[in-house]
């Protein structure tokens, strides 16, 4: 009996441990897959060190040149050799996010043969080169949807693996190459409480407002800085300063320069201090304006409405 006893004990033990050695092993090796699945596509290095991307737009610009002005610290869109726009540094790194967030999520395949399936081909997926000092380190092709368009079939020119991505990237192509401007007066994120100082200069009238806040950053107290002046409307120059901070043209323009109706003076906290030369022109029957900060080589390409009010402050300073 004791001797029964006893094999009984050891089957159960050599049972126990045949069952704990083969759920180990499968425990390890999935892992080893859901490690693999977390392994990124590109050297994660590359996202902060580069220098200019390509993206596709629509078929007939084909595609928008991105690059890093790193005097400036800003992301630009060259249109040709001599001529850049501010870039939206918002959308670019959401673009260069997207890009190196890719995953070995699930590998569908090797090889060009799988190309066509998953629209993969080079002459019609979509596709972002990632440049580093002039040299083209990688370029990612984004082809059809995956299942509930919840992923992206994707490629890269470094393998000849294909991927299924966990999150699609089709937001980011097909685009005006308008898109990704960044056609604000101001750069993102910028605000109202951010300029202190704003003067008005009518050069047709020589009528002059000229206003600053009491202490930067402060609100609704302003004065007037030209001597024996009323003093100004706190919420109508805290609206004015919001509204020339949030300012957006619809176009850029690339030309000659202005002639002046009128200047704009601003002293900023971060850029500091601005001249802004405006002109009005009719455009396709249209009243606009072109504003070119001095110093830049573009103009904004603004609509009339958006300025009339900024030029012509009704409230801004009590009646007398």
């Amino acid at each position: 009996m004791k001797y029964r006893t006893k094999i009984i004990s050891l089957s159960a033990v050599i049972v126990f441990l045949a069952a704990s050695y083969f759920m180990g092993g499968l425990f390890t090796a999935q892992k080893k897959v859901d490690k693999k699945a977390m392994e990124p596509l590109f050297d994660q290095a590359l996202r902060e060190t580069l220098t200019s991307i390509k993206v596709s737009t629509t078929p007939e610009t084909g595609l928008v040149t991105i690059e890093k002005d790193a005097e400036k610290d800003e992301w630009v869109i060259r249109i040709d050799e001599n001529v850049t726009y501010p870039a939206s540094r918002i959308r670019v790194n959401s673009l260069i996010s997207s890009v190196f967030d890719v995953t070995k999520y699930k590998l569908m395949g090797r090889g060009e043969k799988y190309w066509a399936e998953f629209e993969l081909e080079s002459n019609r997926a979509d596709t972002v080169e990632v440049f580093k000092d002039g040299q083209s380190m990688f370029t990612l092709y984004v082809g059809k949807e995956g299942p509930g368009g919840k992923g992206d079939y994707v490629r890269s020119s470094l393998s000849d693996e294909i991927y299924l991505t966990d999150a699609t990237m089709q937001r980011h192509f097909g685009q005006d190459p308008r898109y990704w401007f960044n056609m604000r007066l101001f750069p993102e994120g910028y605000t109202g409480e951010d300029i202190f100082a704003i003067t008005f200069i009518d050069m047709n009238s020589d009528g002059k407002i000229s206003i600053k806040r009491e202490e930067q950053g402060k609100l609704e107290k302003w004065v007037n800085l030209i001597p024996g002046g009323p003093t100004p409307e706190g919420k109508v120059a805290d609206a004015i300063a919001d509204n020339l901070a949030l300012l957006e043209a619809v176009n850029f323009v690339n030309g000659a320069e202005l002639t002046p109706n009128v200047i704009m003076e601003l002293d900023t906290g971060k850029l500091g201090h601005l001249t802004i030369d405006c002109q009005k022109i009719k455009d396709e029957g249209q009243y606009v304006y072109l504003l070119k900060k001095r110093g830049d080589s573009y103009m904004y390409l603004i609509k009339e409405d958006k300025l009339k009010r900024l030029f012509q402050p009704e409230g801004l300073f009590p009646k007398q």
